[in-house]
């Protein structure tokens, strides 16, 4: 758990309403409520889970619920949504002892959490667990899926750990974290079957990799579409993820069915429609059995909607916000396409904050819920937020307050800019990340400088997430000593530094140009000394030892050994590395 947690107080006499969904595997990063069972107060419960799973039982008053605040740069994630948990709440509720589930919920505070299909480097600690026999050759998972899910299962005598160690430059991947796998090892635990899990493990692992916007041919994989209600037009679903999303569902798996790709479709090329970024939202929200029907009516919108392009769309179909302080206003500069608002508000029944708007014919506009966006990040933050609190006003607010703001540029200079912070602008914060760290919080009034207008040039101090950190600290201390005592020493080290740094950057930018030109002009002559040689009858291939072109490829050598020897870059590195160490 965070240093910097802020333990807020709340009613103990009201239950707090749940989240909408568990925050799991996915995590948040806004404050709210927590359970926490007794001496374990780092193993978190969210109050879906405690709804779901212990507010029925007499498990109920055995936590405490805290408002937890982790800070502007830590996300948590429940810990009570796993298979061994719910194993263990069965086994609390028959023998009325907690001891079993409190001794494992410390066992599991030690264990580093899965890293997911991406994988982790070697070197971090990382347990790895295989089937006892090798059934699934390949076959890996994590000690945190191990102890999450296969002892929650019949199966834990069926595996035991790998015996070959882990590269510190080898990137592993939990194959438990493929979606498929998971779930049928609960499945096939619940019927006892263990040679159907080895079966469905083995052709799982055997289907090629989906990667998201990479067409490959079609004969090279099956594909699926939906066929009950109907097909949806123009779906393609690659095998993996249908098994991932659909095929391990019962209720849901036989609403889908193998296309049948024609011989003169062979080569032709398809994108898998699950790595589309808005169906893949409505998918995880709505792709199950009770709300199917509203997945297919959305997942339909969502493909017959222009992609949500970072390029942008032109004359596309655009969904905004009323302004919260004028209702018969939009908040200005925030657009969400068509594609995103079916696939994100829609099927986390928001849509009806939203209203569409239009834009003069041939406008081009790029969706703010677009991953190259520059606030996508910020964006989808305080939207989780509201799909998971069922509150909108933060999220509107927010919005309304930082779209028209110019980005934060980080550690470049601005002149006649707006800051807030202190008289002697040893910390400055631009607007933007006043709005996204400092507002709402005890120093947000306290500054002399507020959004006041300085001529000279000043770099924000906030951008980084160790800065962040530190002013969360503060408030938590009530005290900006601290931070301001920090501040005025990393100022003094960026302006001794970062000056040359980009000046340096600067140099090597032109020279890089410089050798693009000189490169292109080369080629160039090269290209047409050739035509020439070949054209009067000589060999085609000699031109490049002609003197002009002996001089172009001096003149190109000369600028690459400039570039690559620059006298200034060890100076550059040593003070680069100087400035991250208070960055």
């Amino acid at each position: 758990m965070a240093s910097g947690l802020r333990v807020l107080p709340i009613d103990s006499s009201q239950r707090p309403a749940p989240l909408s969904a568990c925050p799991s595997p996915e995590s948040i990063a806004f404050p709210t409520y927590w359970y926490r069972l007794p001496d374990n107060a780092d193993f978190l419960i969210c109050t879906k889970c405690y709804e779901d799973k212990l507010h029925p039982t007499p498990l109920a008053n055995l936590t405490k619920c805290d408002y937890l605040d982790f800070g502007p740069t830590v996300e948590a994630r429940c810990d009570f949504n796993t298979p061994r948990i719910d194993a263990l709440i069965r086994q609390a509720i028959v023998s009325t002892d907690i001891q079993p589930l409190c001794s494992f919920a410390g066992h599991r505070l030690a264990i580093k959490s899965c890293s997911g299909v991406q994988g982790i480097k070697g070197g971090n600690g990382v347990k790895w667990f295989k089937p006892s026999n090798d059934e699934i050759p390949g076959f890996v998972c994590c000690e945190a899926c191990y102890e999450d899910v296969v002892l929650g299962t019949v199966f834990g005598p069926n595996f035991a750990p790998y015996w070959q160690e882990q590269g510190v430059d080898q990137v592993w991947s939990c194959d438990l974290a493929v979606p498929y796998l998971k779930h049928c090892l609960q499945g096939y635990g619940r019927r006892r079957d263990w040679n159907g899990f080895v079966h469905a493990g083995r052709y799982r692992m055997s289907l090629p990799t989906c990667e998201r916007g990479v067409a490959v041919l079609a004969s090279a994989k099956k594909w699926y579409n939906t066929v009950r209600p109907s097909p949806i037009p123009d779906m393609d679903i690659c095998e993996a993820c249908y098994l991932d999303s659909a095929g391990w569902q019962e209720g849901v798996a036989p609403c889908f069915m193998q296309m049948t790709i024609s011989p003169h479709d062979f080569l032709s090329r398809k994108i898998c429609d699950f790595r589309n970024l808005p169906l893949s939202v409505c998918s995880d929200m709505l792709l199950a059995p009770r709300t199917f029907d509203k997945w297919h009516y959305l997942a339909s919108i969502v493909l017959s909607k222009p992609s949500c392009d970072k390029d942008g769309i032109i004359d596309g179909e655009w969904y905004g916000l009323p302004h919260p302080t004028d209702p018969s206003q939009n908040i200005e500069n925030f657009d969400i396409c068509a594609a995103c608002h079916a696939g994100y508000n829609q099927s986390a029944n928001l849509g009806h904050l939203f209203r569409r708007w239009t834009y003069p014919h041939g406008t081009s506009r790029t969706c703010d819920l677009n991953p190259s966006g520059p606030r996508y990040v910020q964006y989808l933050t305080k939207w989780n937020r509201m799909y998971f609190t069922r509150n909108p006003t933060p999220f509107i607010d927010y919005v309304s307050r930082i779209s028209s703001l110019s980005t934060c540029q980080g550690t470049r200079s601005l002149e006649n800019a707006s800051w807030y912070g202190d008289k002697d602008a040893s910390l400055l914060i631009c607007p933007s990340c006043f709005e996204d760290i400092v507002r709402g919080t005890c120093f947000a009034s306290a500054f002399p400088l507020q959004r006041t207008q300085l001529s000279t040039a000043h770099h924000c101090s906030l951008y980084s997430s160790r800065m962040r950190e530190k002013y969360f600290d503060a408030c938590n201390q009530n005290s900006l000593d601290s931070l301001l005592h920090f501040a005025a020493q990393r100022e003094q080290i960026y302006q001794q530094t970062i000056p040359f740094i980009e000046s340096f950057q600067a140099s090597q930018s032109q020279k890089l140009e410089m050798l693009k030109a000189a490169r292109n002009h080369r080629a160039a002559s090269m290209g047409i000394a050739a035509m020439g040689n070949a054209f009067l009858g000589g060999n085609p291939f000699i031109h490049a030892y002609s003197p002009g072109i002996q001089t172009l490829t001096i003149g190109y050598e000369g600028i690459r050994r400039s570039l690559l020897n620059d006298p200034q870059r060890p100076r550059a590195l040593e003070l680069d590395a100087q400035w991250k160490e208070v960055e």
